[in-house]
């Protein structure tokens, strides 16, 4: 009895020691009880920071600090790490798994793929690599040998919600929309928190022209995800798509508040703003779009509506000739540069528009195709007066009737 008691403390001790000294090194991380996942998250690199600030030649460190940046989805600071640490151990399997996993967020497919095939050889058995190797293999149209890493990831983990999910895209790229739908339905029955099943349903539905399950896909994902800006967008798309401008713009707006880079939700704020004659809010909003995406079709020929109709036309003229250079192909944007030209050259030569040109002008200041739908409630019905008929008859009916409206 002694004995025993003796070697549970000495078991005690040796743990609370090495527990001791991986905090000391900055290679074990304290759990704090009571702190949301992301202010944990943040607090974690702060103490890895500390520690590869005492000790820079800690590859396992930087790999650490990597794993949090790619959670946060800082992934220009998860790649700086993830090299480093591969720098000081380039041999090291699960090192390449987390740059693997880096690089397809950058869509660095190929490297990607190198990496992850490289983790396998180094013995880094696990359904995560199985399921990330299933993912890139299908990005690349590899269609069989995902198949066969991901039924590898299932095999290892029969409940794997990521495995599920790859193998519903995979289904989706091969046309068996049913099968997917139900396999992204078992990704999400296993793993709730996961938001690309969420945005890869409402996308599917929203292309059967299925809304309601598309609404209530979107519904779901955004009570997990509130602050996620494509769920928004893709909830805007739904209500645009009814004619529902007004919620379709608020969506945008949201979805343009937590990502200020979604040049979609910019576009299509912006171009609902061009309908209503906005001009202000539609140079602002597009302006946006073209700055994160100038090769996004139609953004400039949009913009040089906007200014025409605000009266710039030096700026419309730039904007034209941007939308022509882009696509020699676009008539429209050819005419528009056309209009401008000529009105620049009326002002410069005769220092006003003539009355024909300033009323061609004024009527397409005015006439901006406006939704006439914008009622946003089922409740309301407009009926369309009809003129009433009546048709008087005498008993005689060969004599003449007369109409009255």
């Amino acid at each position: 009895m002694k004995f025993l008691h003796f070697f549970v403390c000495m078991v005690l001790l040796v743990s609370m020691l090495s527990c001791s000294e991986d905090a000391k090194q900055g290679t074990r991380i304290p759990p704090l009880p009571g702190i949301d996942a992301q202010k944990r998250i943040e607090t974690s690199i702060g103490f890895l920071s500390r520690a590869i600030k005492r000790r820079p030649s800690i590859a396992q460190n930087y790999g650490k600090r990597a794993e949090c940046y790619l959670l946060i989805q800082q992934y220009n600071e998860a790649l700086t790490d993830i090299n480093k640490a591969l720098d000081i151990n380039p041999n090291n399997g699960l090192f390449l798994l987390t740059r693997a996993r880096v690089l397809r967020q950058f869509k660095r497919y190929d490297q990607a793929l190198a990496d992850a095939q490289k983790a396998e050889v180094l013995n880094q058995d696990t359904p995560e690599l199985y399921t990330l190797l299933g993912d890139l293999a299908q990005q690349k149209g590899r269609y069989p040998q995902a198949k066969l890493y991901l039924a590898k990831a299932l095999q290892i983990a029969p409940y794997n919600g990521d495995a599920y999910f790859y193998n519903g895209t995979l289904t989706a790229r091969q046309g068996d929309t049913a099968s997917a739908i139900v396999l992204m339905q078992r990704a999400l029955e296993l793993k709730p928190r996961f938001l690309e099943p969420y945005a890869a349903l409402t996308a599917i539905h929203t292309q059967l022209h299925e809304y309601p399950q598309a609404m209530a896909y979107n519904s779901a994902g955004l009570r997990y995800f509130p602050e996620e800006s494509s769920l928004h967008y893709t909830r805007g798309v739904m209500y645009q798509t009814k004619r529902r401008l007004d919620s379709a713009l608020i969506c945008y707006e949201k979805a343009i508040l937590f990502d200020s880079t979604n040049y979609l939700a910019n576009f299509q704020a912006g171009v609902i703003y061009l309908k209503w004659n906005s001009l202000e809010r539609a140079v602002q909003n597009l302006g946006k779009a073209a700055r994160f995406n100038p090769q996004f079709p139609q953004i400039n020929l949009l913009l040089g509506t906007a200014f025409d109709k605000l009266g710039n036309v030096d700026k419309a003229l730039e904007q034209y000739t941007l939308a022509t250079q882009l696509n020699p192909r676009d008539y429209k944007a050819q005419a528009s540069l056309a209009r401008a030209q000529r009105r620049k050259y009326y002002i410069e030569i005769y220092g006003y528009l003539p009355p024909a040109e300033a009323a061609a002008v004024a009527e397409e200041t005015t006439e901006a195709p406006v939704e006439t739908k914008t009622l946003d409630t089922a409740r309301v019905r407009i009926n369309v007066l009809q003129p009433r008929l009546q048709i008087r008859t005498k008993t005689d009916s060969g004599r003449t009737f007369k109409i009255k409206q």
